[in-house]
């Protein structure tokens, strides 16, 4: 009786030890699995937002490009995640040069930016900084 004692006192230092090492694996997958999914969110709202530039490149001459943010933020809040209009960025290229509007020709650069804090390595690393970009050349 004494040893089946001893055999299960060990079984639970075992299993004391081993617990903290299975909780940072599967919270750490958690977090990795987040921040695909945020990642790939991002790439969409982006996406969405140089899509809505090319079907209405006349959307950035009078709002400064707001109308292409909200189409980010909607694509954003479709996927479960809130973009703020200062983490969303609109340039306008033809030729190199940044311009003020989007005419026939040139490429629209859309940019979604989100900081993840994430729950195992923000203790290590910090937050993990998130981007989504999209170009798409205006018809």
């Amino acid at each position: 009786m004494h040893n089946l004692h001893k055999n299960s006192a060990q079984g639970l230092v075992e299993f004391a030890l081993t617990l903290p090492v299975l909780l940072l694996l599967v919270f750490g997958a958690m977090d990795f699995g987040r921040a695909f999914y945020l990642k790939v969110a991002l790439e969409n709202s982006a996406r969405e937002g140089a899509m809505f530039m090319v079907y209405n490149p006349s959307a950035g001459i009078a709002n400064g490009y707001e109308l292409t943010k909200a189409a980010v933020q909607v694509e954003g809040q479709n996927s479960g995640l809130s973009i703020a209009p200062a983490n969303v960025s609109v340039v306008c290229r033809s030729s190199g040069m940044v311009k003020t509007a989007c005419p026939k020709g040139s490429t629209v650069e859309v940019r979604a930016h989100h900081e993840l804090k994430m729950l195992v390595l923000g203790i290590f690393y910090g937050p993990l900084d998130l981007v989504g970009e999209a170009r798409m050349l205006i018809p």
